[in-house]
């Protein structure tokens, strides 16, 4: 059984991101009065910041010639709503691992919730999970000191920097997301999941997401990006990710990107973290033609920390663009990041990261390494971390690599028994395996290491 939604307005699904259709997407969206002003401030930073080229810092390696944004709708037609998961459409459903306890469940079809669950349990502790417009309307004393505060409609980063053109994009055409809060020393127990999946590849997808873990909170968040291929032309999209975990509140938040090979997504997210905060951020990359992420934690509170944890694995002719930035702004803080990428066949990886120490920050570590495995000679990666520090009682370290399988290892594997294809993907899963196994649920693993298998493919 499915209840229908009332359609986009005409403006928002002809071809052109437009202020009109910027306006309509407001007004059918129900914005409220302190919302929709802050879509126009997006609109304006989008038409007078320049569109990032490859002589501007971050972006020097990102060729974006192949965009054609005036063929993008700003939306797609609203979706129906149902009351059964098995009612998803089949292509999503084969998507989604299904067979895990979660305290929550929400999918956003085009940016409109298609399905949405919520454990009783988890209500009654207070906790709020729900699709970003109801949010925007309905828990407006919650959302509002946080909603476009990390990532505003003109956002201007520190290092590596960008021009916040795509962050503004989203500002001006978000539509779907999801948002959560969970209340001052609750813990949920099982985890929180959203799913944005584009099926109309001819409108642009903006999600919008907000994660609010508050004093001395734990949540387990699961954000998951999913595109159908698109019939011709390029699937676009640009998601925003703003979390805030309070003092002594913790989340352990999971990424997946497995958009359509005919996809170019950007995706930015930032944290910020109270005092003796923690995140562990995995972030999991297995698609799209461009894939762009940008993921910032900014260490605020005394005594915070942060896990930065990445898997990306390329094929074909596959470009991934990552950027991490460690933001120490306190003393006695901690980072660790590992990101972990195969490329094979042509596939590309550019990769930049940044631990800045602050004045002040004393007593701070950070650690950050990027291990890149080429699979084929015409495969490329690279690599640049960078340290940025300002006092003296700090401890930091940064590494990178690039390189193919070590055929030592190989010839051990060999010796044993195991033919060359066998050894090289027990290679590639051991490779994989220490950002895996940091991931938090335990039933999320073996579906990446499938996905891993997938991609490796007959070597």
């Amino acid at each position: 059984m499915s209840t229908l939604t009332l359609d986009a307005p005409a403006d928002t699904l002809r071809t052109g991101l437009t202020e009109a259709a910027s306006r309509a997407l407001s007004e059918s969206r129900e914005d409220p009065d302190w919302v929709a002003p802050l879509r126009g401030q997006g609109w304006d930073a989008w038409q007078t910041i320049p569109m990032p080229s490859r002589s501007m810092e971050g972006w020097r390696r990102a060729n974006l010639r192949f965009l054609d944004l005036d063929n993008v709708q700003a939306s797609a037609p609203a979706s129906d709503r149902f009351e059964s998961l098995k009612e998803l459409s089949a292509a999503l459903l084969e998507q989604m691992q299904t067979d895990f306890e979660q305290a929550g469940l929400l999918v956003q079809r085009n940016g409109y919730t298609a399905y949405g669950s919520l454990l009783n349990a988890v209500l009654d502790q207070g906790v709020v999970f729900t699709d970003l417009h109801t949010a925007l309307r309905d828990h407006r004393e919650l959302i509002e000191p946080y909603f476009m505060k990390l990532v505003p409609p003109r956002w201007q980063p520190g290092e590596p920097t960008n021009a916040g053109k795509f962050e503004a994009l989203n500002a001006a055409f978000f539509g779907g997301g999801a948002f959560v809060y969970v209340p001052p020393d609750v813990s949920v127990a099982l985890p929180l999941r959203a799913v944005h999946w584009a099926e109309d590849t001819r409108a642009g997808f903006f999600p919008r997401t907000v994660v609010i873990a508050d004093r001395n909170a734990k949540l387990v968040f699961l954000d998951e990006y999913r595109s159908e291929t698109a019939a011709e032309g390029i699937g676009f999209g640009s998601g925003v990710v703003e979390m805030y975990a309070g003092d002594g509140a913790r989340i352990d938040y999971v990424t997946i990107q497995e958009w359509a090979p005919n996809t170019a997504g950007f995706l930015t997210q930032r944290v910020d973290l109270g005092q003796d905060a923690f995140i562990n951020l995995v972030h999991v990359g297995l698609g799209a033609m461009f894939s762009r992420v940008t993921a910032e934690v900014l260490m605020r509170g005394k005594g915070s920390g942060t896990d930065i944890l990445g898997l990306v694995f390329g094929d074909k002719n596959q470009v991934f663009d990552v950027h991490t930035y460690q933001d120490h702004l306190a003393p006695f803080t901690a980072s660790d990041q590992l990101f972990k990428t195969a490329m094979s066949d042509r596939a590309r990886l550019d990769y930049e990261g940044m631990i800045d120490i602050h004045a002040g920050s004393y007593g701070s570590t950070g650690y950050q390494a990027n291990k890149n495995l080429l699979l084929d000679d015409t495969a490329q990666a690279g690599s640049l971390p960078m340290l940025k520090i300002n006092d003296n009682d700090v401890r930091c370290t940064h590494s990178s690599s690039v390189g193919p399988i070590d055929e030592t290892h190989v010839h051990y594997l060999m010796t044993r028994g195991l033919d060359r294809p066998t050894a090289e993907r027990m290679l590639i899963h051991g490779f994989f395996a220490p950002v895996i196994d940091r991931a938090a649920v335990e039933e999320l693993k073996d579906w990446i290491r499938e996905r891993v298998d997938r991609k490796i493919g007959d070597r």
